[in-house]
């Protein structure tokens, strides 16, 4: 079974300074199946930044990412997410 990797931009509440905390509370919002292998923080605009994790998970998960977002939304500080691209691991 191949697995594949999630490229998730992250836009944090307004209130969220400490990104590393936010990335922790990701990871531990997240069933064992998904793993983020690569975090980045990005420059949006005037201070304002967001989050590029590349999250790695089973191919076959039922519902393609949509359970990967609601999990990530639903972690405080999390504004919104949007998923960057996708693509599978050789």
């Amino acid at each position: 079974m191949a697995d594949v990797v999630a490229i998730v931009k992250i836009y944090p509440s307004e209130d969220v300074s400490d990104m590393e905390s936010l990335i922790l509370r990701i990871s531990e919002s997240l069933p064992n199946t998904y793993r983020i292998i690569a975090n980045e923080t990005i420059e949006i605009a005037y201070g304002y930044k967001a989050l590029l994790l590349h999250i790695r998970f089973p191919e076959n998960t039922e519902g393609g990412t949509e359970e990967l977002e609601s999990k990530i939304l639903s972690v405080t500080g999390v504004s919104s997410v949007e998923i960057e691209a996708v693509s599978r691991v050789l």
